[in-house]
C-alpha cells in the first residue's frame, strides 16, 4: 500500500456534522464503507476525526462545538477528502454518482443525524504559504 503525500493534494473536500453519541458505532461504521467507496473511486486520502475537546484557548476564539450548536449528547465529526485537483474531484464524483452504494449510505448517514441537521460542506484549495 502507497503512503499518502499530502502534497498531491490541491483541493480538499470537508463534511462537518454533529452525531449524537448513540450513533457513533453505526456513523463509524459508514465512515469506514465510504472511506473503501471513495478509494475504490479513485480519491487520494479520506480521514475523519472527532472533536477532542471543547475548550476554548484564548479570548476571540470559539469552539467549533458552540458554532454548530452541538449539545452534551453530540459529538462534532469531520471527514476529509482529498483530490489532486477539481477536475479530480469530479471524476471521482461522476463515479460515486453511479454506484448504487453511495445513495443508500448518503442517506442512512443523514437518518444518524440530529432532527433538523445537516451535513456542513466546503470545497477548499491549498494555499502556497
Amino acid at each position: 500500500m502507497s503512503r499518502y503525500d499530502s502534497t498531491d493534494a490541491s483541493l480538499v473536500s470537508h463534511i462537518l456534522y454533529r452525531v449524537p453519541r448513540k450513533n457513533h458505532d453505526v456513523m463509524l461504521k459508514i465512515c469506514k464503507e465510504a472511506s473503501d467507496m471513495f478509494k475504490q473511486h479513485g480519491v487520494l486520502h479520506y480521514d475523519a476525526f472527532k472533536l477532542s475537546n471543547t475548550d476554548v484557548p484564548m479570548e476571540g476564539f470559539a469552539n467549533i462545538a458552540s458554532t454548530v450548536s452541538a449539545n452534551q449528547d453530540e459529538e462534532v465529526w469531520v471527514e476529509s477528502i482529498y483530490y489532486k485537483d477539481n477536475q479530480h474531484m469530479k471524476e471521482v464524483m461522476g463515479k460515486m454518482e453511479k454506484d448504487e452504494r453511495a445513495g443508500a449510505m448518503m442517506k442512512q448517514s443523514m437518518d444518524l443525524l440530529p432532527p433538523g441537521a445537516k451535513f456542513i460542506v466546503g470545497d477548499f484549495e491549498r494555499l502556497n504559504v
